[in-house]
């Protein structure tokens, strides 16, 4: 039996998700995490150094490769319930590992290569069992948008990963980060992008085109503005990849923009709270990790988190608004065919 696009995808988003976890946990945590201590100039007292927004940006990338690793897990089996959630107890479990790592604070170059190493192995582990536990039929065409979405969503919100530091940056230290950071980025805007694609049905590629220009154009003022401009692109951007996704079903284009305003209304009240929980979230794998805490002005807010909330709810959301004119019931293969 050959293997199937969608399989060598699969596999692709594992190694890739191992070495930007690996690469994220041992080279750039280090660097980035706060040493030392500074001293008070009125009293001279010693304090030590805590972190700020965006500080721990490292350990967003980290789990949102864990969450690509999750859905290379999905392509490789097949996408029904047992073979979903063994993926999921196993990111859950991966998640667990990195945070231990985090706080025994493994660094250099060598220990990236033997984590890249153990991260391949662990993606073949759950692989397995999620091959063992699924009965071996497709999951539903629901589970399909499900993860189609929690996919295209974490893809936009990877964009909004960025440094602690003002612009322009100068030091030379801190641009080479800069440019890891975007190769990164890239590489899971990327993958989470093709992975979309793989579950969905392509033969409306020309519908989901727009939206995911809309999701395109919304990244720049979400990440270079402010104001009216940059809260545009906030709520457009997430909206604008859940509706490329929604596109992929045989509803109108009268539909399709109601689920583009419906995601982007939606956000705008639940701002507030995923805001308040992934902050919270953020705070307490700062502490799990053993990190120095972040500035009581600044948030811990875990990007990553909000991503995987954020694409839950939209597809939640989507799939609701054009299931009547869909075939509901109908399977999605989403991992290789049978013989």
């Amino acid at each position: 039996m050959g293997i199937s696009w969608r399989t060598m995808l699969g596999a692709c988003c594992g190694v890739v998700g191992a070495v930007i976890w690996a690469v994220s946990l041992a080279i750039y945590q280090p660097f980035m995490q706060p040493d030392g201590f500074w001293t008070d100039s009125e009293t001279g007292e010693l304090y030590p150094e805590i972190g700020s927004n965006n500080t721990y940006w490292p350990r967003d990338i980290r789990q949102l490769a864990i969450l690509l690793v999750f859905l290379g897990v999905v392509l490789v089996c097949w996408a029904n319930v047992r073979g979903i959630l063994a993926g999921a107890v196993g990111a859950a479990a991966w998640i667990g590992v990195d945070l231990a790592l985090d706080r025994v604070d493994v660094s250099g170059g060598s220990t990236a290569v033997w984590l890249v190493v153990g991260g391949a192995a662990g993606f073949a582990a759950i692989t397995f069992v999620a091959r063992k536990v699924s009965t071996g039929e497709p999951g539903s065409e629901f589970a399909g948008h499900l993860l189609a979405t929690v996919a295209a969503v974490p893809a936009a919100v990877t964009v909004l990963v960025t440094t602690p530091w003002q612009e322009p940056v100068a030091d030379p230290d801190q641009v080479q980060v800069e440019n890891a950071l975007t190769l990164l980025k890239v590489g899971l805007v990327v993958m989470f992008a093709a992975v979309a694609l793989a579950l969905v049905p392509l033969a409306r590629i020309l519908w989901m085109a727009p939206f995911a220009v809309l999701a395109a154009v919304a990244a720049w003022p979400a990440t270079a503005t402010y104001g009216f401009l940059g809260m545009f692109g906030l709520i457009f951007l997430p909206a604008g990849a859940a509706a490329a996704v929604a596109a992929a079903r045989e509803v109108s284009l009268l539909r399709l923009l109601g689920v583009a305003a419906a995601c982007a209304l939606v956000l705008i009240p639940v701002y507030l709270l995923l805001y308040i929980v992934g902050s919270s979230v953020g705070g307490a794998m700062t502490s799990l990790a053993g990190n120095p805490p972040i500035n009581s002005a600044d948030t811990d807010l875990s990007l990553s988190f909000t991503a995987l909330l954020l694409g839950l709810l939209f597809a939640m959301i989507s799939h609701m608004l054009t299931r009547p004119a869909a075939l509901a019931d109908a399977p999605v293969t989403v991992g290789p065919q049978p013989e």
